[in-house]
Parts: structure tokens; C-alpha cells; sequence
């Protein structure tokens, strides 16, 4: 069996403060770079005159060229023709 510790005791390595200066400017240095880079992004946007807007496509709209007036047109064309066959069989068998 292993000896048990007490891992409350145990005091942490103490930190080098170079290093942890050197990481907390690492880390400034690394936002600014971002910082940058998002500036840059921003004026080529207001350059091209503001963001480029989605299509409608892109966006899940769909155009057809079904209006009402189109729509009931081909109704009635249907219809017209449904009755055309209609009366032509009573026609056929009168004439018998």
C-alpha cells in the first residue's frame, strides 16, 4: 500500500514573474493582431460600400411566376377543357 499525503502541504513551484509577464504579453500582442485584422476587414467592407447582401436564394426564397390571374386562367382553360370532352360524348350519342 502507498503512504497517503497530504496534498494540502504541498507548496505550488513559485511562478518566475518573467514568464508570466512574457505570457500576458503574448496574449496582448496576439488580441491586437486581431484587433487589426478585424479593423482591416471593416474598411474594405465601408470601401465596397457596405456588406454584400445575401441573394434570395441564399436567403430560401423562391419566385414563381404563379399570380392569381395565372392561376385561374389555367383553372379555367382546365375546366374548358373537361367540358368540351363532356359535351362532345352527349353530342356522339345523339347523333346515333
Amino acid at each position: 500500500m502507498r503512504p497517503m499525503t497530504d496534498d494540502a502541504d504541498a507548496t505550488p513551484a513559485p511562478l518566475d514573474p518573467d514568464d508570466h509577464v512574457a505570457r500576458l504579453q503574448a496574449q496582448i500582442d496576439a488580441a491586437n493582431a486581431r484587433r487589426a485584422g478585424y479593423r482591416a476587414q471593416a474598411a474594405e467592407t465601408v470601401a465596397r460600400g457596405g456588406p454584400v447582401r445575401p441573394t434570395d436564394e441564399d436567403l430560401g426564397i423562391i419566385k414563381t411566376d404563379d399570380t392569381v390571374g395565372r392561376i385561374a386562367g389555367d383553372a379555367s382553360q382546365e375546366i374548358g377543357s373537361r367540358l368540351s370532352r363532356l359535351t362532345s360524348r352527349f353530342v356522339r350519342r345523339g347523333k346515333k
